[in-house]
């Protein structure tokens, strides 16, 4: 295996992301789905800088030409989170954003 796995992996788990958020936008569950999101790549991102820190089963930051699966798996543990969570960020953005919105459009039908 080589670097471009992960990137593919990463860039695969960010286009699914995408894709269920999507569906639970048009499901009327997005802040919902932002939510829990967020929640699981904050704790998936903890647990991979805790097995990266202590080194857990060999998982390393840097691994040269000796790089096992568990390197692997961990760079995308550690890397894609962050992705995740601004992804989530932005989803909480946009359901707040849409309520904002049927608000006021239930106010101006009321007031006008």
């Amino acid at each position: 295996m080589s670097t471009w796995v992960v990137q593919l992996l990463i860039v695969a788990i960010f286009a699914l992301t995408c894709g269920a958020l999507a569906i639970a936008w048009m499901g009327g569950r997005l802040g919902t789905a932002a939510i829990v999101l967020f929640a699981v790549s904050f704790v998936v991102w903890v647990v991979a800088f805790l097995a990266v820190s202590n080194e857990f089963h060999g998982a390393s930051a840097t691994c040269l030409d000796d790089c096992r699966p568990i390197n692997y798996v961990s760079a995308i543990a550690f890397i894609a989170p962050p992705l995740l969570i601004a992804l989530a960020a932005l989803a909480m953005l946009v359901s707040r954003g849409q309520r904002w919105r049927t608000r006021r459009a239930l106010a101006q039908q009321n007031h006008g």
